[in-house]
């Protein structure tokens, strides 16, 4: 199995408060505290919907097993969904993108001691969405069966537009505002009309951005 976790999460979010009282005509402060958190939970469902890092944070990539090493007796789960993939290729796929930089790709022993993965023997590739992270000519990876079997690879990253609010695209930005307002209008879980639903509007915004592989190894 694999699993992607957050380490550091992101600190500065896609709008300011001031930009989301603007959309929503609001002169005073008494709603701030509120708006601020449906201001992070709009950008935590913008980030889920698209399967993309919307501003800079840190991610863990763990994995049991490579998609791509000779010693894999069985196909990894999550790794191939279809017959024809070539097993032979070097990558790793990271999901989130953008891919800004790989911090480190450690692989762990039987006794959870850890050894880093020299990162000459690697690219990273950020032009490529999801990133990836990709063997150079005539490296390996390490071998599986000398490593512990739950959570034998861990890559850790960053991924994001930027550091700053003003990378992230316009149209990710707007689809968070219309859905903070959304989110301020319609409190109820449920209610008697078809408000409570998130608007198309919205995810038309947020579908070219979308991340969409058939053949990918986690979360893309």
């Amino acid at each position: 199995m694999a699993g992607l976790t957050i380490s550091t999460a992101w600190t500065e979010t896609a709008i300011t408060l001031a930009e989301a009282k603007t959309h929503l005509r609001i002169d005073g402060s008494e709603d701030d505290t509120y708006l601020n958190a449906l201001i992070s939970t709009a950008q935590f469902t913008a980030e889920k919907y698209t399967g993309r890092a919307i501003t800079n944070q840190t991610l863990k990539l763990g994995l049991d097993g490579l998609p791509y090493v000779s010693d894999a007796i069985h196909l990894p789960e999550g790794f191939f969904t279809a017959p024809d993939i070539n097993r032979s290729l070097g990558y790793i796929v990271l999901p989130r993108p953008p891919l800004v930089s790989v911090t480190h790709f450690k692989y762990y022993d039987e006794d959870n001691t850890a050894t880093t993965f020299a990162s000459s023997n690697y690219h990273v590739d950020t032009q490529t969405e999801p990133g990836r992270l990709v063997l150079k000519r005539g490296k390996t990876f390490p071998s599986a069966s000398d490593l512990r079997t739950a959570n034998a690879y861990e890559i850790t990253y960053v991924a994001g537009y930027g550091s700053s609010r003003d990378d992230v695209p316009t149209p990710i930005k707007q689809a968070i505002k219309l859905l903070v307002a959304h989110l301020f209008e319609n409190r109820e879980a449920v209610t008697d009309k078809s408000a409570n639903g998130i608007p198309y509007t919205i995810s038309g915004m947020l579908d070219p951005y979308k991340i969409k592989r058939l053949n990918s190894t986690l979360g893309g």
